[in-house]
């Protein structure tokens, strides 16, 4: 994987993914986040990606996007709520399986199995995931773009492997359990995906979804030809080839 792709997780399922000059802040859940920290104003952002509406996942986009002017993307209907409730005017609204083409490369919001309510209890449209693949960085040592498969909120599904089908560099899986995927699934998901790097997310925040990351990895190097990174939070790591 080309040099210059830093990822850094904040806790949850808020990451941060610096290529080049761009920075993209996935989930913003930072100042409620117990398992957080640094502060939402202390993150800098040029596109915040949002996979779905729950609280966990957007509760500090709007006022992260005003400070920054970061570009929003998100589904519609969240896209909607930031605009009208919150008054971003950065917010661009998606839809399922639609893509775009932005100054780092092109991403695409791909399906996943949860629910999506707002805060405010209104529709939050339909969860969904990120395909992200960065263009190789200037000054790189690999001429090839990098490609990460953020899963979201999600349940196993078998169609993981077509959003992979292109191949996959690094899949950021959830392993929580009772509200996603939990470890065993996980296993599933890799081996659907097929990734050079899995990386576990929305986990240890509260009790109900604590997991042992160790014995995670483990499964993950017995059952799956992936190499497993455990993060730490806000400890930036690079993914290489």
């Amino acid at each position: 994987m080309s040099h210059g792709v830093t990822v850094t997780w904040h806790g949850h399922s808020t990451w941060s993914i610096r290529a080049g000059a761009s920075q993209l802040l996935i989930d913003p859940f930072l100042d409620e986040n117990p398992a957080a920290k640094t502060r939402a104003d202390h993150v800098s952002a040029t596109h915040i990606l949002i996979s779905h509406a729950h609280f966990d996942h957007v509760a500090d986009a709007a006022a992260i996007a005003q400070r920054t002017g970061a570009q929003v993307l998100a589904n519609y209907e969240i896209a909607t709520w930031l605009e009208t409730k919150h008054g971003v005017r950065t917010a661009q609204g998606m839809n399922l399986g639609g893509g775009l083409r932005t100054p780092f490369g092109r991403v695409v919001l791909v399906p996943a199995l949860h629910s999506s309510s707002l805060p405010d209890g209104s529709y939050g449209g339909t969860a969904g995931g990120w395909w992200i693949e960065l263009d190789p960085i200037e000054g790189s040592v690999s001429a090839e773009s990098t490609k990460i498969y953020y899963a979201g909120d999600t349940a196993l599904f078998s169609d993981m492997q077509i959003i992979a089908r292109e191949g996959v560099d690094a899949l950021i899986v959830p392993i929580g359990d009772l509200f996603t995927m939990g470890p065993a699934d996980s296993i599933h998901a890799t081996n659907f995906v097929q990734p050079r790097y899995v990386i576990p997310t929305h986990y240890n925040t509260w009790p109900p979804i604590a997991q042992d990351t160790d014995e995670w990895a483990d499964s993950i190097r017995s059952h799956t030809r992936a190499t497993p990174i455990v993060p730490q939070v806000d400890v930036p790591f690079q993914l290489f080839r």
